[in-house]
């Protein structure tokens, strides 16, 4: 009793102190981050219309960027990084992960120029969560060589949770937590758009992306198409060594690489002050073909230069996308909010390749002989939460959340069986706030799910076996590719954390426990996935991971200077990775066999990020990030680790008053990646890079029509560098060299 009494005294003292600091502070300018012209130009789709710069709109940035407490999201005390629309032009890459590799703690997992999948901490695949509109996204994420089907031209607010969110999410965010928001409406009925031309010149990609939106009193509706056509990307050698076999590259582009996207969405929102209903409806298609060294035995002959940087031939992937969503909100009363969040999605993957036989005795088939591996993921989703005595000192909230799968297959090749899952779970959080400036979190959660795959029994690979001489027994052993596996898991995860906000720092601590599921394809694969060099096979004695971590983080930030450092730990009790066992696979032209299995694991490291604007117009900025693991069972490294990187960058921004330039930026940028010498085995070591790049943003003013140029010089000085994290790694081939590009947006408004 005394002990509580002492620390009651001590959280009043604090509070009385900060009230009084508060009162007694000097009031600086509202800016925390240095000034952006973008930015100042076009904080998010409503300001397009307004060309007139003003402080209100400055103002209302900043706001927005850094009010992590004034939405109707519950307050989780690690570190989250908000970016809108205006990163998404200035920072563009070749897709949306890897746009988000300048934030710190952010990497990429690259398959070509055309796909990538984001990777939070060194945790990538199943282990964090790209949440687009409240609902989860599904897309076969497990796969190497599979990417994230999101248009980054239809983004708007991301939110970035660089830490565990299980807590809110369940199984598949253990890592992290990618934040899709929707739109935020106009007040006053418009109607306006932009038009955005896309020029990039290392694999000569052209595209462009429209829209339209209508606000009409309480309606609003928006619609994006975007297209992309791209060519073979180029990279900067000549010849690619794998496996001894010298592989030439005509004119220095990665052969068949060439690929093209046609992405389409829909978004309708209906807003009276109590209810807030949204639908949104979204297909992303895609079509990238891979590299034909990449797939099986190396073949020079296909090597050969067929005539067009263009043309796509096989191998290669197709990826369709649909996503129907709808979120609805209401106010029952001044104290209680409930929110309603269904989704259907379907994820259709095809892998084309040349019909080629593993058996002597396998027949192509009739219908779609190339098609290798067939995908198909339907996924029915459903969360509500209710959140009570919202901005009060006390905030409670209650969530359920359920999510159904199922998984069907196809092709001439085996790789992974039919499944169904179903999981559901339930959480309570409170937040409770002290005073102006301590919040406190706890919360709990308990998930259950069950999963049915379905057993398969190759008789191909059988008479393939005993026209060799394997007796029954071995042939009944080998043959069942898969079989019949129910599985019922169940967990629970909580957290605790502290959040401490002063005029200038933010004190951040989170304690909490996580989860994952073992995924359908860690349990139950077992085929040669082309994709990957290797035999995959499953598990079906793996149980959950388990994982503790501490976060903490510390920002501060006046006027001209800012600095922000956040480190953390994680311990897995049962961490599941992909071994090379050191058996012999059966299966003819397979290698040696690769299983999931699990082991201790120690993650920890973290990011410091600083700016500092010396004069005016001028800011210098600073990021590292580090990360270290360690499977303590083995003594070695996780494989694709990722490798520390440091970047500096200098900008200078200019408010003109000219009648046709009202702003321009300025930017050089240098990123060194360090080499990446700890490696898992069955992994190649990873040498250090310097990246020099440039870029111009203007705002044009020309008669009554606006327009938003973006210049980029990526890679500069055409350095040959390799991504740790690339799937073409493995080839030794490095990631694409310079690279020029424009991106023209056009705003209009009636």
């Amino acid at each position: 009793m005394k002990k509580q009494k002492i620390i009651l005294l001590a959280i009043i003292l604090i509070c009385t102190y900060n009230m009084w600091a508060a009162s007694h502070t000097i009031v600086r300018s509202s800016s925390i981050l240095p000034i952006d012209t973008a930015q100042i130009t076009e904080p998010n789709d409503t300001a397009y219309p307004k060309t007139k710069i003003t402080i209100d709109r400055l103002s209302e940035v900043v706001v927005e960027a850094k009010n992590e407490f004034a939405d109707n999201n519950i307050i989780i005390p690690i570190k989250v990084e908000t970016i809108g629309k205006n990163y998404f032009i200035k920072n563009n890459d070749a897709t949306f992960a890897k746009t988000l590799t300048s934030i710190p703690g952010i990497a990429s997992m690259d398959i070509g120029a055309g796909l990538s999948k984001p990777v939070i901490r060194g945790l990538g695949f199943n282990r964090i969560a790209v949440v687009d509109k409240a609902i989860v996204q599904q897309n076969q994420q497990w796969g190497a060589d599979h990417g994230l089907e999101i248009d980054q031209y239809d983004v708007d607010n991301v939110r970035i949770h660089k830490g565990p969110m299980s807590l809110l999410y369940g199984s598949d965010a253990i890592g992290g937590v990618i934040e899709i928001l929707p739109t935020t409406p106009p007040k006053e009925n418009l109607f306006w758009g932009d038009i955005n031309l896309i020029g990039k010149s290392n694999n000569d990609l052209i595209g462009t992306s429209i829209s339209a939106n209508l606000k009409r009193n309480k309606w609003f509706v928006k619609v994006r198409a975007t297209s992309q056509y791209f060519g073979d990307y180029r990279i900067p050698t000549d010849t690619i060594v794998y496996l001894t076999w010298k592989m030439p590259l005509q004119s220095g582009r990665l052969k068949n690489t060439a690929g093209r996207e046609h992405n389409l969405s829909l978004s309708a929102n209906y807003n009276d002050g109590r209810w807030d209903w949204w639908v949104h409806l979204s297909n992303i298609f895609s079509k990238n073909g891979f590299f034909p060294g990449s797939h099986g035995i190396p073949n020079l002959a296909r090597l050969v230069h067929d005539g067009s940087y263009r043309n796509i031939e096989m191998p290669y992937a197709t990826v369709n996308h649909f996503k129907a969503i709808s979120n609805a909100s209401i106010l029952i009363t001044d104290n209680a909010k409930l929110t309603f969040n269904l989704g259907f999605q379907q994820n259709r993957r095809e892998e084309v390749s040349v019909f080629h036989t593993h058996y002597s005795n396998q027949q192509p088939p009739a219908t779609n002989p190339d098609l290798e591996l067939l995908f198909k993921l339907n996924t029915v989703s459903v969360n509500t939460h209710l959140i009570l005595n919202e901005n009060k000192p006390w905030t409670q909230s209650v969530g359920v959340t359920a999510e159904v799968q199922k998984n069907s297959v196809g092709g001439y090749s085996f790789l992974l069986p039919n499944f169904r899952q179903i999981a559901t779970g339930a959480y309570w959080v409170n937040t409770f706030k002290f005073c102006n400036h301590i919040y406190l979190l706890a919360g709990i959660r308990y998930d259950i799910g069950r999963l049915n795959i379905d057993g398969y029994f190759d008789n191909l690979f059988a008479e393939y076996l005993k026209g060799r001489g394997y007796n029954q027994d071995e042939i009944a052993k080998y043959a069942q590719r898969a079989a019949d596996l129910q599985k019922t898991f169940n967990d629970i995860s909580g957290s605790i954390g502290f959040v401490y906000k002063k005029a200038y720092q933010t004190w951040r601590v989170n304690i909490g426990k996580s989860f994952r599921y073992p995924s359908a394809n860690e349990l139950a694969s077992n085929g040669i996935h082309h994709g990957a060099f290797r035999h995959e096979q499953g598990n079906i004695s793996l149980l959950p991971e388990q994982s503790y971590q501490l976060d903490a983080g510390y920002e501060y930030s006046i006027s001209n200077f800012s600095i922000s450092a956040t480190p953390f730990i994680s311990y897995f009790s049962n961490y599941i990775f992909l071994e090379p066992t050191g058996e012999w696979s059966i299966l003819p032209h397979s290698g040696q066999i690769h299983r999931y299995r699990q082991a201790q694991v120690w993650l920890g490291g973290g990011e410091i990020s600083a700016q500092y604007s010396p004069i005016k117009d001028f800011t210098a900025s600073f990021s590292a990030e580090y990360i270290h693991n360690l499977n303590i069972t083995d003594k070695y490294p996780l494989p694709f680790s990722v490798p520390a990187k440091m970047a500096f960058d200098i900008l200078y921004t200019n408010i003109t008053t000219m009648d046709i330039i009202k702003s321009y930026s300025l930017k050089l940028g240098a990123d060194y990646i360090f080499a990446q010498n700890r490696i898992a085995r069955n992994e190649d070591t990873t040498p250090d890079a310097l990246l020099l790049n440039f870029s111009a943003n203007v705002f044009w003013r020309i008669n009554k029509w606006s327009m938003i140029t973006d210049f980029q010089a990526q890679n500069i000085l055409n350095t040959r560098y390799f991504n740790h994290l690339s799937f073409y790694r493995k080839l030794n081939a490095p990631e694409p060299g310079r690279n020029i590009q424009l991106i023209i947006k056009i705003p209009f408004s009636i």
